[in-house]
């Protein structure tokens, strides 16, 4: 299994690098120090997973993940970064990285989160996932009351068909709602939606 560190400072990949080494038997780490170097290693081995640092000199924040994603959209990308806002680790998700691990984390939590992206999980880390719940359950407050009762039956699994038949809506109507409990819970599909409720404490009525 190929893995691809991308830090423009020596001592952190020489430090990481033995780190990632106890992540499976028979991993290789690879390494690069700014986004074209890791495009051009994307491009010549395949990788199970990139590990990318937003503070590289050559690039700015998201900047940087959106360049090396634009060049390799298809490689799984866990962003490293000092930078604990969670809005702003919400955002590096939202365009298109499977994790965010602040450099402050522990050895253990690290790779605790890596071998979870590995599996296939989408990692946060728990205060931004806190963060999100707060930020949800008071989006929940601001859906009015139609959407409050469609939302309940998108959370009960009611596809838009049934939905608009136990409230007497057309489904063209019900899609409308649908489309605007997302935009609202920052959802971008059921099954987030149910996952935000869950972590929000929302109870399925």
């Amino acid at each position: 299994m190929n893995l691809l560190l991308v830090d423009d400072h020596t001592l952190f990949r020489e430090g990481l690098r033995g780190l990632l080494a106890n992540i499976s038997p028979g991993v290789a780490i690879h390494e690069a120090a700014s986004v074209e170097d890791a495009v051009d290693a994307c491009r010549a081995t395949p990788f199970r997973m990139v590990l990318l640092d937003l503070g590289l000199t050559s690039t700015s924040g998201l900047d940087t993940l959106d360049r090396f994603r634009a060049a390799i959209p298809d490689v799984p990308v866990v962003v490293l970064s000092g930078d604990q806002e969670p809005r702003h680790i919400r955002s590096a998700i939202d365009r298109g990285a499977v994790g965010f691990v602040p450099k402050s984390h522990s050895s253990d939590l690290m790779i605790a989160a890596l071998r979870f992206v590995l599996a296939g999980g989408v990692y946060l880390p728990p205060h931004a996932v806190d963060a999100q719940a707060e930020s949800a359950a008071a989006s929940f407050t601001r859906l009015s009351p139609r959407q409050q009762q469609v939302s309940q039956l998108l959370l009960q699994g009611c596809p838009n068909k049934v939905i608009a038949k136990q409230l007497g809506l057309s489904e063209g109507t019900v899609k409308a709602h649908v489309s605007a409990i997302f935009q609202i819970l920052g959802a971008r599909n059921r099954v987030e939606a149910v996952m935000i409720a869950a972590r929000s404490g929302i109870k399925v009525m």
